[in-house]
């Protein structure tokens, strides 16, 4: 039998005990910094799991083993060893050359052994639009889609259907992410990155936003996450951000902004925003991507889901910018998910060399850790319902 004093003695030992218990839990828990800078970085990858270029896939599945990123976005053509070959970057886009897509049972098998090795949930997404933006094409057993502007000609049933399809066969895949539907509204017919490529749904900015929000809901019943871009929109630009500096500021329309303002103030949690890289000088004179003037619009609209930079790598960004610079500013414009495609050109280590990066601007203090924070759990939301 305990006398008073014991029992004292006891109670506070076990309070202790319980706290220190606690706390150890908690800090097991809790994600570190390396973690949770991993979770920013999306890249893409040389490689299918069978043994093509098997050095660069064991590349990337020792860095999504490291936790160095926690996202992967799939291509089907290799353009970085097409232009090495001499052609032009539209003849290179327009080769079946495999990067990561052969069929339907080897993309099913590579997801799941990456998605197997990851720490945690593994973003996996791909560019599944329809039309001339497929990733994963017929020729490789999928099954077509049609383009944005071909299904804004119809009903709106039947884009949701089309989308749930969509969704569901790539949910079947592991693919948890398509980065679709386009909000660009088709200002200019011509434009070569969105009109010429029938990728807009329409020019009228009500249509685009009745025919967008149908294509999203599509994809989130079928469980997949989706991304409306390119924000503030593309559809006016005369030229493509992937080549170069793409400036809107004399074509910009205010209507371009309508679809966003509809479709944002009601949105799923599986809903994600990729900014483009065009510069409108009455927003901001950086293109949107590394601009917190503009990103801070979309947040005004009251979106609080997970913001996505388009491709890093694109000449818009990597022609006018050093790798460090430019991803500084793009944590600091408020972007969530840094995408590097890889693809335009290639290094199979950089996830493992933005990490640096990212590591070394917090630790220098030039990026604060809560910056970091505020992203991770957002990506870590998102992830949850994938």
């Amino acid at each position: 039998m305990l006398f008073p004093e014991n029992k004292k003695v006891f109670f506070i030992c076990a309070v202790a005990l319980a706290f220190v218990c606690g706390t150890v839990a908690w800090m097991h828990k809790r994600p570190s910094l390396n973690d949770m800078v991993g979770q920013i970085i999306m890249t893409g990858f040389h490689g299918d799991g069978m043994g093509e270029n098997a050095d660069d896939f064991a590349a990337i599945e020792s860095q999504i083993q490291d936790g160095v990123i926690g996202g992967i976005i799939l291509f089907d053509v290799d353009i970085s060893g097409l232009l090495a070959r001499g052609m032009t970057m539209e003849q290179a886009k327009q080769q079946i050359f495999s990067s990561n897509i052969k069929n339907i049972d080897q993309v099913k098998n590579m997801v799941s052994r990456l998605q197997k090795i990851a720490p945690k949930k593994l973003l996996v997404a791909v560019d599944q639009e329809g039309g001339n933006i497929q990733r994963l094409k017929p020729e490789h057993g999928f099954a077509s889609i049609p383009s944005a502007a071909q299904l804004g000609r119809g009903d709106t049933n039947t884009t949701y259907e089309i989308a749930y399809d969509l969704g569901s066969r790539l949910h079947d895949l592991g693919i948890n992410m398509d980065f679709a539907p386009l909000l660009d509204v088709n200002v200019n017919p011509e434009s070569p990155a969105i009109g010429a490529k029938e990728r807009s749904f329409s020019d009228d900015p009500e249509t685009v936003a009745t025919f967008g929000g149908a294509f999203a809901r599509g994809l989130a019943d079928a469980g997949i996450a989706y991304s409306f871009k390119h924000f503030p929109g593309h559809g006016s630009a005369g030229t493509d951000s992937h080549n170069g500096i793409t400036d809107i500021t004399n074509t910009y329309q205010e209507y371009e902004l309508e679809p966003w303002r509809e479709l944002l103030s009601d949105n799923d949690v599986r809903t994600t925003v990729m900014v483009a890289h065009v510069i409108n000088n009455n927003f901001d004179n950086v293109p949107a991507s590394l601009s917190g003037k503009t990103i801070s619009m979309l947040r005004d609209m009251g979106f609080d889901g997970v913001i996505v930079s388009d491709d890093m790598d694109m000449g818009a960004i990597a022609n006018e910018y050093g790798l460090a610079q430019a991803i500084k500013m793009a944590l600091d414009a408020g972007n969530d998910v840094l995408v590097f495609g890889n693809n335009l050109t290639f290094d199979r280590n950089r996830g493992r060399d933005v990490h640096g990066i990212i590591m070394h601007l917090v630790d220098t203090g030039q990026i604060k850790k809560s910056r970091i924070r505020e992203s991770y759990n957002r990506i870590m939301r998102l992830k949850k319902h994938i």
